[in-house]
């Protein structure tokens, strides 16, 4: 009895431990384990979250989320971000990437996968 009242009291919490809300303006650097898929345009962004939101069968998802592979950019390990603007409730953001080696400064960014590849905050010095 005492079991079942600890797991019922305790499930919220671990329920909704993942929910991360990042602020914008908030700086992020990936580190040394994670890669994360930056795009050039908006609507491609909103296209892949939609499919991921109706888990498309891998022949739909293909049809319907497809981006080509010139319109993105694979962020590298010390590279920083900066969030500027959030879109669909905090699900997709603009950020801007603070690196000197790219052409393009500004990219989108799936909130999911901020989460999923574990990027930290840089260190204050």
């Amino acid at each position: 009895m005492k079991i079942t009242l600890f797991l019922i009291l305790i499930s919220p919490v671990l329920l909704f431990a993942n929910a991360v809300n990042y602020d914008i303006g908030a700086k992020l650097e990936s580190d040394r384990g994670s890669t994360i898929a930056l795009f050039h345009y908006r609507a491609d962004a909103f296209r892949l979250e939609t499919a991921r939101d109706f888990n498309l069968e891998a022949g739909d998802f293909m049809r319907y989320a497809s981006i080509d592979v010139r319109d993105m950019y694979k962020a590298k390990r010390g590279d920083i971000i900066r969030l500027e603007e959030s879109y669909r409730n905090g699900k997709v953001y603009r950020i801007e990437l603070l690196s000197d080696k790219v052409r393009r400064k500004k990219y989108f960014v799936l909130s999911r996968d901020l989460k999923k590849l574990s990027l930290i905050l840089p260190e204050s010095s």
